[in-house]
């Protein structure tokens, strides 16, 4: 049996981040979501390579083998993870999760890496469909925690498995329970380690995909949640259904990323209408080599939009350090409540409208795009302090030679 999904989604930065490293896609036939992890802009660098890599899936469907195909979308981003981590070193470290629902000719595929989750409403009762890859997790499946003390144990952010630049950790693959009359519910961990089962369930089953998902995120940021929300909520229906809605996508983009040219190239060599020069902010050291490498450009061009700019978008995101893959020690400032921010931006997109557009506007200014410093701060005060000891040995020197 072959279904189709009628959907609406949602991002939001959360009460404390400045920039936005998930992203999320729906089409009639696929919906997946990556929350990704890394210092610098890293995080939102190998969300946006994981969903490039599904969006292949929308491309070209595959004519059968959907488990395959989705485990090559998977296989495909991690390697394009791992070159442009050697390509630049300051791409180190970055990883994603991964949840892929595909229906097609013969049936339906689950693929999850990571702590996102899919949930399935049925009959007015929740079931979580996806297992997290966390250390919290083990400890619950081992018995040695409730799954009420994993959503607050120090380390609920440690995860064990995702899609990364070092391990060659796969995707659990799975034929879901899933039919036409049930609700269905991607998440980051933003909504889940905040808003507890009980209380999704009840958002999950109030009003049409697009409203379920604005309540859900609303909760979130009312819990305070310090990570970046990201939800999509999805009817199921069968697959002759009318009005089948066009794909949306939200969160990190490719087109908005910062990229050093060997990293852009590494990742062009990956996926080849990646352009190799485009949007590419050289690191220090790179700058004027670039610049006399790069022949002067024509007044007035610009790049024709493709379908990963028309179903991905752009965003205007921050940079920080601030996300690591084990992010969440004991006695982190992240595990104190923090009072809400106003929020840098807020996506939505749904089915139902059929477009995608910005629903909360900030007033900070966004870095992405930024140089970074040609020289580090700390190498900038060396001059001082050599010359301050310099001018401190003549004047011992001098004492020494007047006591003589």
């Amino acid at each position: 049996m072959t279904v189709s999904f009628r959907f609406a989604a949602i991002t939001d930065l959360g009460t404390v981040r400045t920039n936005n490293e998930d992203t999320a896609l729906a089409t009639p036939h696929l919906l997946a979501l990556a929350d990704g992890m890394g210092g610098h802009a890293a995080g939102e660098v190998a969300s946006a390579v994981a969903m490039r890599a599904v969006l292949d899936l929308v491309r070209d469907p595959p004519a059968g083998d959907l488990a395959g195909a989705v485990v090559g979308a998977a296989q495909r981003a991690r390697g394009a993870l791992h070159a442009m981590s050697r390509a630049d070193p300051e791409l180190e470290g970055m990883g994603t999760t991964l949840v892929v629902l595909a229906a097609g000719g013969d049936g339906l595929t689950l693929a999850h890496i990571g702590d996102s989750r899919l949930y399935r409403m049925r009959d007015g009762q929740l079931t979580q469909l996806t297992v997290d890859h966390t250390h919290v997790q083990r400890l619950v499946d081992n018995g040695q925690l409730t799954p009420a003390g994993a959503r607050t144990h120090p380390y609920r952010s440690m995860i064990l498995r995702s899609l990364d630049d070092t391990s060659d950790d796969e995707p659990d693959i799975a034929v879901p329970d899933i039919a036409p009359g049930d609700r269905l519910l991607l998440c980051s961990d933003g909504l889940s380690d905040y808003v507890a089962d009980e209380h999704l369930e009840a958002l999950l089953a109030d009003g049409d995909v697009e409203h379920a998902a604005q309540a859900l995120v609303d909760v979130a940021l009312t819990m305070h949640s310090r990570d970046n929300v990201t939800v999509v909520v999805a009817d199921v229906l069968d697959d002759d259904a009318p009005d089948a809605p066009d794909g949306v996508a939200v969160g990190a983009s490719l087109d908005a990323a910062v990229l050093s040219g060997p990293a852009r190239r590494a990742l062009q060599a990956v996926f080849d209408d990646v352009e190799p020069d485009a949007d590419t902010v050289p690191r220090p050291g790179e700058a004027a080599a670039a610049s006399a490498a790069a022949p002067a450009s024509a007044e007035g061009d610009e790049d024709e939009p493709d379908l990963a700019e028309e179903l991905l978008g752009t965003s205007d995101e921050a940079v920080d350090d601030e996300d690591e893959v084990h992010e969440d020690p004991p006695g982190d400032v992240d595990d104190e409540p923090a009072d809400p921010a106003p929020a840098d931006v807020g996506h939505v997109a749904s089915s139902e409208s059929g477009r995608s557009s910005d629903v909360v506007a900030g007033t900070s200014d966004p870095v992405s795009s930024a140089a970074p410093d040609s020289v580090p701060a700390g190498r900038r005060a060396w001059p001082w302090v050599v010359g301050a000891v310099a001018v401190l040995a003549a004047a011992v020197a001098a004492w020494w030679v007047w006591l003589r």
